[in-house]
Formats: C-alpha cells, sequence, structure tokens
C-alpha cells in the first residue's frame, strides 16, 4: 500500500533551511513505489540529496515499467488481432473470446520474459494515479532549489503545473525561480513531454521562418510519434479495474470495457496539451502545415494528401476545401492525388477511430459508389405520422420561396433524436471544435449523420436511431418537394443534428443574435450583395429545419430583409415536429435569435439538384441498415466481398 503523506508546502522565501547533503546508498531492487515513499520520507527529514536521488530514480523505474506494458499490451493485441482463428464459425461469440484469451497468454508471456521489471513491481491504481499526476516534481523542485540546481528546480516546477496549471504555490515558486541567474525561462523544459510536443513546436517555429523542409521533417516525425503515443496512451488504460463488488459474468465484462473505454475517450484531451497550452485540433493541424510546406516545395502530390487528411477531420472547413479547389486546378494534379495521407484516421464521437475501421469504411464507400444506383430505400414500420399541414406560407412569412409545416415528427420521435445529441454530440461539431461558433453567450454541440452511422456502425447506439434519422429527413425532403413542385430529384447534401445552450453565465437580457444573418448558397457582405462563388456552398438549392423540442428561452428563426436584422420580416416559434422550409439563395436571408435559456435542439438539412454533391453517408446509412451491417460483420465476412473494388 503507498503511504501518501501530506505534502508540506513551504513558499520559497522560507526554503532557507539547513540542507542535510550527506547522500544515501539506493537499493537497486527497490521499486518505484517504495522509492517514491523514500522520496517523500528524505524531503520530510531535510535531506535533500537524498530526496532528488529518490525521485529521480523512481521517475526512471515507472518510466521503463510503463513503456514495457504498453510495449506487451500493443505487442499482444496486434498478434491476437492476425493469428488464424480456431474454428471457421464463430459460436456465442466465440472468435472474440478466443482473441481475448491469446492476448492474455501473450501478455503473462511477454512480462515473464522481462521478470527484472514486472517481479518486484505492485502497482496498484493508487501508486500509479501518483506518477501519472506528475506528484514527485512537487517535491522535486523544492529538493533541486536546495541542492542549489535551479534550472532543474524551475524545470520541476513547470512539469508540475503543465499538469496542475492553477496550483498557486507552484506558480509562485516558479515565479521566483525566474528571478533567480543561471535560470534561463526560455531554456525550461517539461521533462514529461513527449517527443510530438517538441518536434511539433519545432516544426511551427520552422514555419514562422519559412523554412519550409524543415517543416516536413519536424511535422512528419511529430505525426508519427503523436500516433505512436496515441496508441500508447489508449493501451494504458487497458489495467485492472476494482468493480467494488463481484457481478455476474457479463455486467464484468461491461463494467471493465466501459472503464478502459471513458479512459481512451481521454486520450485526445491528454495529447491535445502543448506543454500546457490546451488544442483541440492539434492532430489535424499538423496537415494544415504540411500541406502548405509540401506545396512550397512544389510536392503536389503530398500537398493534395495533406488536404484529404485533413478535410478527414473537418470535412466542412472552408479554407482547406478552397485549397483542393485551387491545387486540383493545377495541370499537374491528377484526381488520385486526393487521397489521404497514410497513418490519418477520422474523427468518431469515442475518440480517433482505429486505422483498420477507417479502411473498412472507405472500402464500403467504394462498393456503395458501384452499387449506388441499385439502392432502394427501406420502408422501415414507423410509428403512425399525423397529417402533416402547411401553416405558414409566403404571405404570412412576409418573402418568397419560404413555408412553415407542422406535425413532421411525433413528441416520443422529437425526445428519440434528442437523446442522440444528448449523448453522442460533440462541442463544435462542424466548426473544428469551437464550440462558440456564433455567439461566446452560447455553447454548441452537434452530429451529422456520418457520425450516427459510425455510432450504429460500431454498435455504440441501436440502429432504430438510424433508421429513425432517415425516415424524418426523408420526410423533410418530400414536404420540401411538395411544397416547391420540385419535378427533379432532389439529393440530400448534408444532414446536422445541433443543440445550441445558453451558458449559465449569460445575460437574460441578450440582444446577439444565436446565429448571425446569413444565407445558405452565397456569402452575404456588408453592402447587402451576396456572392455565389466559393467558399461558399454554392450547390445549395433548398434548405429546411426541422425542431425537436420548445422547452428554452429565445431561439427563434427568424427572416430579415438585410444583413443586420434591422428589418426583420417574420418570425418562426420552433416546436417539436415544426419544419421551416425556404430556398438557399440571397432572397431568404435568415438567422437565429439569442437563447437565453435552456437548450435548442434541431435537425438542419440541406439539398442540391446536383448528383454530385448528394451526401454519400445517406446511401452508406441505409446500406448498413438493409443489411444489417455492423463493425463485427465488415470485419469478418464482408470485407473479402469488398476486396476486388477500387
Amino acid at each position: 500500500m503507498v503511504k501518501i503523506t501530506c505534502v508540506h508546502y513551504i513558499t520559497l522565501v522560507c526554503l532557507f533551511l539547513s540542507t542535510n547533503i550527506q547522500g544515501s546508498q539506493i537499493n537497486e531492487t527497490d521499486n518505484c513505489v517504495n522509492l517514491y515513499e523514500q522520496g517523500v520520507e528524505a524531503y520530510l527529514e531535510n535531506r535533500y540529496v537524498d530526496c532528488v536521488s529518490y525521485f529521480e530514480k523512481a521517475l526512471e523505474k515507472y518510466g521503463i515499467y510503463k513503456k514495457k506494458l504498453q510495449s506487451c499490451r500493443l505487442k499482444c493485441k496486434y498478434d491476437a488481432e492476425l493469428s488464424e482463428p480456431l474454428y471457421p464459425v464463430d459460436i456465442e461469440n466465440l472468435a472474440f473470446y478466443e482473441k481475448a484469451v491469446k492476448q492474455t497468454l501473450c501478455i503473462i508471456k511477454c512480462q515473464d520474459e522481462h521478470p527484472e521489471i514486472f517481479d518486484n513491481f505492485h502497482m496498484n491504481p493508487e501508486a500509479q494515479q501518483l506518477f501519472e499526476e506528475k506528484k514527485p516534481y512537487e517535491y522535486l523542485h523544492i529538493c533541486y532549489y536546495q541542492t542549489k540546481d535551479v534550472m532543474r528546480a524551475a524545470s520541476s516546477a513547470f512539469t508540475y503545473l503543465v499538469e496542475h496549471p492553477d496550483d498557486k504555490i507552484t506558480q509562485s515558486n516558479l515565479k521566483y525561480y525566474s528571478t533567480l541567474e543561471g535560470v534561463n525561462m526560455k531554456e525550461i523544459e517539461n521533462f514529461e513531454a513527449s517527443d510530438y510536443v517538441y518536434l511539433y513546436v519545432h516544426g511551427a517555429d520552422a514555419y514562422e521562418r519559412k523554412e519550409w523542409q524543415n517543416v516536413i521533417e519536424n511535422m512528419e516525425e511529430s505525426l508519427s510519434a503523436y500516433l505512436q503515443t496515441e496508441e500508447e496512451c489508449r493501451a494504458q488504460c487497458e489495467g485492472p479495474f476494482d468493480q467494488g463488488w463481484y457481478p455476474d459474468f457479463i455486467p464484468s465484462i461491461s463494467n471493465h470495457f466501459t472503464f478502459c473505454l471513458k479512459c481512451k475517450q481521454k486520450c485526445k484531451e491528454k495529447l491535445g496539451s502543448l506543454n500546457g497550452e490546451k488544442h483541440d485540433d492539434l492532430l489535424p493541424s499538423h496537415y494544415h502545415y504540411l500541406q502548405y510546406a509540401y506545396f512550397k516545395m512544389k510536392d503536389l502530390q503530398k500537398a493534395c494528401q495533406a488536404v484529404a487528411s485533413y478535410l478527414l477531420f473537418y470535412p466542412d472547413d472552408v479554407t482547406m476545401l478552397s485549397n483542393m479547389k485551387f491545387y486540383s486546378r493545377l495541370p499537374k494534379v491528377r484526381d488520385n492525388f486526393f487521397r489521404t495521407k497514410r497513418g490519418c484516421y477520422p474523427l468518431c464521437p469515442e475518440g480517433y477511430l482505429r486505422k483498420k475501421d477507417f479502411k473498412i469504411y472507405k472500402r464500403s464507400i467504394q462498393k456503395l459508389q458501384v452499387t449506388r444506383g441499385k439502392l432502394k430505400e427501406l420502408s422501415i414500420l414507423q410509428e403512425p405520422m399525423p397529417n402533416i399541414h402547411i401553416t405558414m406560407t409566403e404571405r404570412e412569412l412576409q418573402g418568397s420561396q419560404r413555408f412553415v409545416a407542422d406535425n413532421l415528427a411525433s413528441p416520443k420521435e422529437c425526445r428519440s433524436v434528442i437523446e442522440i445529441a444528448k449523448l453522442f454530440a460533440i462541442l463544435g461539431d462542424g466548426y473544428e471544435g469551437k464550440k462558440s461558433p456564433h455567439t461566446i453567450m452560447e455553447k454548441f454541440e452537434g452530429i451529422t449523420l456520418g457520425r450516427v452511422l459510425f455510432l450504429v456502425y460500431f454498435r455504440l447506439l441501436n440502429s432504430k436511431y438510424l433508421d429513425l434519422y432517415l425516415k424524418l429527413t426523408e420526410e423533410v425532403r418530400k414536404t420540401v418537394m411538395r411544397y416547391f413542385k420540385v419535378k427533379e430529384e432532389l439529393y440530400f447534401t448534408y444532414t446536422h443534428l445541433v443543440c445550441r445552450s445558453a451558458l449559465s453565465d449569460s445575460p437574460k437580457n441578450r440582444t446577439d443574435l444565436s446565429h448571425e444573418i446569413h444565407a445558405d448558397n452565397c456569402k452575404l457582405l456588408k453592402n447587402g450583395t451576396c456572392n455565389k462563388e466559393p467558399p461558399s456552398y454554392t450547390w445549395r438549392d433548398y434548405s429546411a429545419i426541422l425542431y425537436l423540442n420548445n422547452d428554452f428561452d429565445g431561439g427563434e428563426f427568424i427572416f430579415s430583409s438585410d444583413s443586420t436584422a434591422k428589418h426583420v420580416e417574420s418570425a418562426v416559434t420552433p416546436k417539436c415536429g415544426r419544419m421551416v422550409g425556404f430556398t438557399s439563395g440571397k432572397e431568404n436571408l435568415h438567422g437565429v435569435k439569442a437563447v437565453k435559456e435552456g437548450a435548442r435542439c434541431a435537425v438542419a438539412v440541406w439539398f442540391t439538384l446536383d448528383p454530385k454533391y448528394a451526401d454519400e453517408d445517406r446511401a452508406l446509412a441505409y446500406y448498413v441498415i438493409e443489411n444489417d451491417i455492423n463493425y463485427h460483420q465488415f470485419s469478418s465476412v464482408n470485407v473479402s466481398n469488398l476486396k476486388n473494388g477500387p
């Protein structure tokens, strides 16, 4: 059991105590936990040389233990995945448990091969947490200071602050260190930083200096190191779990799986820290730097690959879409240049998808591109739909090509769709992770049809929710076609479930807009003109919003004749099952009033007459439901059927 001793916080003005400089001999067979305890003891007894020795050795041994543990888990995971199954038929999930047993035996063997590391380690979660939270550095910086090693003292304090940025005492100590002779704040380092951190920083610095080859070398290495560190972080999560009781077999597995999954979800956030500075887009930003550096070095194929990789994360990013269009017009660029850079995989609610899973997804897309014309809509049994009726037309809405309809969804269906958002919506989805893309007074969360599809595909969400999502938005499409008498095929181009929530500290008398006045297929300028050219979504022809609730204050949809909302033509109050439909051009400038309290949820849908911009996720979603496809089936059966795809 780890002895956790209260740290006697001492400000540095009181640290000029007599120091016992006599060092003790370290027992090399001691594990990191024992060494940690001896380091604390030495600190409390003012034996600062011993304090440094014990903590340095404890950190060294924990690092070796952690690296080897991660290595064993990853090696055994890959070996088990590549092994041939003993039985050709998967009965009662036998294939899963066979892999689990193989992986377990492999880990036991791996640990037996390194007795010097594992035999003397009894690392319980409490002890592991001390090292993961960088607690040794809370003592170490003071011990370094007392032994006159002021530069290491400053770096140790900084290392601790990266993990505990709000610790006032350590902040004060670091500030004091910065005034000492021999301390150069530009050379302070984070002792626990992963390789990708420094590589990324050097790459970003090279970008500022326009040293394009250095940008490429550093960012490529940083990218590789990041992906490896992310794998190791996830492997670290697969440790023991004290359930606190004795559940049955299946609940026991489910509880431990959920525990590990929650830990793995935090890896993206953990790795997004550059020495304490949080970056939501750290991984995709590598590709942003790389695409420009490749272009400057005249490597157009790699530039296009980097653009395609970045767009996997943020498919609506106007800057990168504009870059893609620019590159595609260059005479030497071919269509096959826009293939994703090797090793990249897209975002998913549970973190970043595994590379293998994304390959399966891509292959299924390729299959659909061949059979797309043969797909038929599903006739799935749903609860009876009340009569849809038009409640407002151009006359009431004071404009042209716009209408409001009611009864497109029942209260039960609205609640079901909102439930998807509550469980899986992502902050800033569709806006590069910016949690408040339109106003700082609100939180913006969203989930695309593609994400819902992934959740069903990986069995994190029941397929009935995807079925409902498709059915309701299809009803929206039919209503738009009927009202506007559209004779051509009207294609979905994008579908987005969005919730806007008032922040707890936002004033109730707000006059700002939740979403500024805009048009959906042209860029609205201050002088009132609307330019229908990239990066605007010029292919959009019709727009619609299906509302899901009314238990909030504010949030009215408005049509305006100007860009400032000084001349509001009409307003639509959201409620479950109500939709507003309109043409996407400058004739229908619109926005959303401030959400003053609660959360406003709606499904926004955009349509196009151009089949080139049809949403492929929808075709894949119908295919998944119709064939009852999931991850395990793709892995064991369908992949072989797709092997002859392009």
